[in-house]
């Protein structure tokens, strides 16, 4: 069967990703911290279907160090992306700041006193809320990234940028990038539906943010491939995933959302943005040239 492999991995996957959203759905709000498992769900499929159902097995699994100059340029790129979406959130009037993180320290308390927490007692001796603060606000720009986020970036990129999207591109170029950014896009909706947020949209509203936030996913995939494709490195991929992550959760400490609806439309804009950066550079070139030279290469392309 033609892209029997392919297949597989997206069964694998929905049934590893509905498994885990059925045992979150029946442990409620506890069961939040089983959503670092769900980020594993792709790598854990690519791993059986390259084990068992893929020619190659993992040899064009891109397992390897790599240049550590690729490390740092892409952690760069990722930090910046971030900085430029909070500009944009702050032009649009999407957020506002507060750089004391009061606001954010605030909601932080209120919701463990809900669970019957006291965020002073939960800290070292010594240790204040604004020093954690600031240290997870570092930490989230620098070496989180490299532990644990490169293990959480890899649970996404080893099966959906290591995997599917060459298998995908192997079909047509927009397949892989349009339909592959669809797919990521749609395996993320279970999250925000099993913890929803209520921002009280109309039905317009609701169909923009549907649409927006497609298009940035389709968007961010782009750039994630285009890193994994031009570094042929799994590992750096992960840590420039992780990044976008972590440096915007960074943020986000010291950011109060007032319109999610316009955040979620200047992130979007972000990555349009860098998208037409890489168009206009010719960097996308690199895609064509990988892959016309993996046919080169591989038996019966």
């Amino acid at each position: 069967m033609k892209h029997k492999s392919l297949i597989i991995y997206l069964v694998i996957t929905t049934v590893l990703s509905a498994g885990f959203i059925v045992l979150m759905k029946f442990v409620g709000q506890k069961g939040f911290f089983l959503a670092q498992f769900y980020m594993l769900g792709p790598a854990i499929a690519a791993i059986i279907t390259r084990a068992f159902f893929y020619e190659n097995k993992f040899k064009d699994a891109n397992l390897k160090i790599g240049k550590p100059k690729y490390y740092l340029q892409f952690w760069a790129i990722a930090s910046g992306i971030t900085v430029l979406s909070y500009v944009i959130f702050t032009l649009l009037g999407a957020i506002s700041w507060d750089f004391t993180g009061q606001s954010f320290l605030d909601n932080l308390a209120k919701q463990l006193a809900s669970t019957g927490q006291d965020i002073n007692k939960n800290l070292p001796p010594g240790f204040t809320p604004q020093m954690m603060l600031w240290l997870f606000f570092i930490g989230g720009l620098t070496i989180f990234n490299l532990f644990p986020g490169i293990i959480t970036g890899f649970g996404e990129e080893f099966g959906w940028r290591g995997f599917m999207f060459p298998q995908l591109y192997k079909i047509k170029p927009w397949v892989a990038f349009i339909i592959g950014g669809l797919i990521w896009y749609a395996w993320h909706i279970p999250l925000v539906l099993l913890f929803p947020q209520t921002y009280g949209y109309t039905l317009w509203q609701t169909m923009l943010n549907v649409v927006t936030l497609a298009i940035g996913s389709i968007c961010t995939f782009t750039f994630l491939a285009y890193v994994y494709i031009k570094t042929e490195n799994i590992f750096v991929t992960s840590v420039a995933h992780i990044t976008l992550n972590n440096s915007a959760r960074s943020f986000a400490y010291f950011a109060i959302v007032q319109n999610q609806l316009l955040a979620n439309i200047g992130l979007t804009i972000t990555m349009l943005i860098v998208v037409a950066v890489l168009f206009y550079s010719k960097k996308l070139k690199v895609f064509e040239e990988y892959f016309k030279k993996k046919c080169d290469t591989d038996r019966g392309c």
